[in-house]
């Protein structure tokens, strides 16, 4: 019993935490397409990570389905700026302990139905702190940061829509 009272109440706790488990859409988008995202850092294969994650967290939030590029509904494109790693703290004799990264992308996402930018976002930013004392690696440090950063661009894109700017272009005000 106690189990039903803890699955009727976790929609209730979510909501109130502001996470949703599904974005609602305009009724005309039903696919996406998500080009490979242009990588201007010195970190490799960011650029697959990022956009596989992005493509994962749209897929898991939204109801659209995945297309071709030139067949979806919402086309992505965008690149990854930056990525930066910083030490906030180092252990006796500079061993590296605790670490911070930063991940910075410009999103943008176009509605071909409408011909209208559904969302742009520029130098969306992402933290992600680790410890190398608790067994984590440089490695997990930046996939999290990238699952994060694809998190709060669905988030950004798709929480609120039809986004003020866009609908501003859209009517010619």
């Amino acid at each position: 019993m106690r189990a039903c009272r803890a699955c009727l109440l976790l929609p209730l706790l979510l909501a109130g935490c502001g996470y949703r488990a599904r974005f609602e859409l305009p009724p005309h988008l039903q696919t996406f397409a998500v080009s490979t995202f242009r990588n201007k850092t010195l970190e490799r294969n960011l650029d697959f990570e990022f956009t596989e994650a992005l493509i994962h967290e749209i897929c898991a939030r939204t109801g659209l389905r995945v297309a071709r590029p030139g067949e979806a509904d919402l086309e992505i494109e965008g690149e990854i700026e930056g990525f930066e790693r910083h030490v906030l703290r180092r252990k006796r004799y500079g061993e590296k302990m605790e670490m911070r990264n930063l991940l910075y992308v410009n999103v943008e996402m176009r509605d071909t139905r409408k011909n209208a930018i559904f969302f742009q976002g520029h130098r969306i930013v992402e933290r992600a702190e680790f410890s190398l004392n608790l067994g984590e690696t440089p490695r997990d440090g930046r996939d999290e940061l990238v699952r994060e950063l694809a998190r709060h661009v669905v988030a950004l894109a798709f929480e609120l829509w039809p986004h003020p700017s866009t609908e501003a272009k859209a009517s010619g005000g």
